[in-house]
């Protein structure tokens, strides 16, 4: 058996990633039942080791570690969190020791049904506190929530245009940041740079992140979740937290030479279980390189990869979905003061937005820091162990209320 970490901290939960690269096919995976404390990117770092978990391990048997909570409380509290919830949808058994019948699948997978549903009818979906969250598996009909997509009869689902998700997401930012509290909104020209930076994201793991090496198959199974996450650095842990990270330490101290803030941000996540960039890079590009020969392409090449990813302008399917691709993610968050982090396939990238701003796509480098050593990647990159799909988390800074008519 293989336990995912309670404390949803990078470091703990790569230390878990590592694990899996020892663990046998059929390892069950244990939840912890509690909450988790507060650390950047820590939900999407989770959501992806329970991604990898699932495409290395045949039985995907999850145990839910034992509790004096009954049974009702216990499915609740795994299915308010994305990364359990996440778990409980790639699950082809789950149990519960402490039952006479531990086999709950049923029951779980009935009050995840119920929580999906009930996500379509608040524009901000999933709430607990001040997270907020959606969850698409895509290996079932609950793949096309309809505050993102069009649904219907005739056609398959399609996503909604840019202006719908835009609402979607100001409605998530707008309640993470006002439970987390002090903070204000940017202004309707940056909330549309919000959304024109999140709308790439979402097209980019529609058409990238749901689909099998031949792009008409969807992959099962197969998740993909979002969220927004508020965060006030006057609480004394999530200042602890970020104050110990050189990378968010370096970008929060330049963050002040703006106007917006540097104690109240949102963070925001889009995580899916595809087959990464350089997995999906080469399903594309078959007369390069062959997807089997990933294992082989050293840890540069990925980054090389990458790199080519973020420069394309425009969508490279013929999809009916065509937005401007990922240099729009980069030069909104230029816009937003925003901080990104990525990781996937063997590597965990960052780019600080503030410090190193995008320029444009035919003057930008399109260089990223590597997060463990800070460096440019160009310089000094670290080898992670491989991990499933793509998971991106934006901080974006918001505005203290002090200073709002400033």
């Amino acid at each position: 058996m293989i336990s995912l970490p309670a404390t949803l901290d990078i470091d703990k939960v790569e230390d878990f990633q590592n694990k899996l690269t020892e663990s046998t096919e059929s390892d069950e995976l244990q939840l912890p039942v509690g909450n988790s404390n507060f650390a950047f990117g820590g939900f999407a770092t989770a959501i992806q080791a329970v991604n990898t978990w699932a495409s290395l391990n045949k039985e995907r048997k999850v145990v839910i570690k034992p509790s004096a909570n009954s049974k009702e409380v216990v499915i609740e509290k795994v299915i308010e969190q994305p990364h359990k919830f996440t778990a409980l949808m790639m699950a082809k058994k789950v149990d519960l020791p402490s039952e006479d019948e531990p086999n709950i699948r049923g029951e779980a997978n009935r009050s995840a049904k119920s929580a999906i549903e009930a996500q379509s009818r608040e524009l901000f979906g999933q709430n607990r506190g001040r997270l907020c969250w959606y969850s698409f598996v895509d290996h079932s009909t609950l793949g096309f929530d309809r505050n993102f997509y069009d649904l219907s009869p005739d056609f398959h689902p399609s996503p909604k245009n840019i202006e719908q998700i835009t609402s979607v997401i100001e409605s998530m930012v707008r309640q993470s940041s006002k439970v987390a509290g002090g903070g204000v909104l940017p202004d309707t020209d940056r909330i549309n740079s919000l959304g024109r930076m999140f709308f790439e994201l979402f097209i980019n793991t529609h058409e990238h992140g749901s689909r099998d090496i031949e792009r008409k198959l969807w992959l099962k199974p197969a998740t993909r979740v979002i969220y927004t996450y508020g965060i006030n650095l006057t609480d004394d842990a999530i200042n602890i937290a970020l104050q110990n990270d050189e990378n968010l330490k370096r970008y929060t101290q330049k963050l002040a030479s703006t106007k917006s803030s540097t104690r109240r941000f949102v963070e925001l996540s889009i995580v899916d279980s595809g087959l990464g960039y350089v997995g999906r890079w080469l399903a594309d590009h078959t007369g390069e390189c062959s997807i089997n020969d990933i294992n082989d392409i050293n840890v540069n090449e990925q980054y090389n990869i990458l790199k080519k990813c973020f420069q394309f302008r425009s969508s490279s399917t013929s999809n009916e979905i065509k937005g401007n691709g990922l240099p729009a993610v980069m030069a909104n968050l230029t816009k937003l003061n925003g901080f990104m982090k990525v990781r996937s396939n063997k590597l965990s990238v960052y780019r600080d937005f503030v410090n190193q701003p995008f320029s444009s796509n035919e003057a930008d480098s399109f260089e990223f820091n590597d997060w463990r050593s800070s460096e440019s990647c160009s310089q000094n990159i670290t080898e992670h162990n491989e991990v499933r799909g793509v998971s991106v988390t934006v901080l974006i800074p918001l505005y203290d209320k002090v200073s709002a008519k400033d």
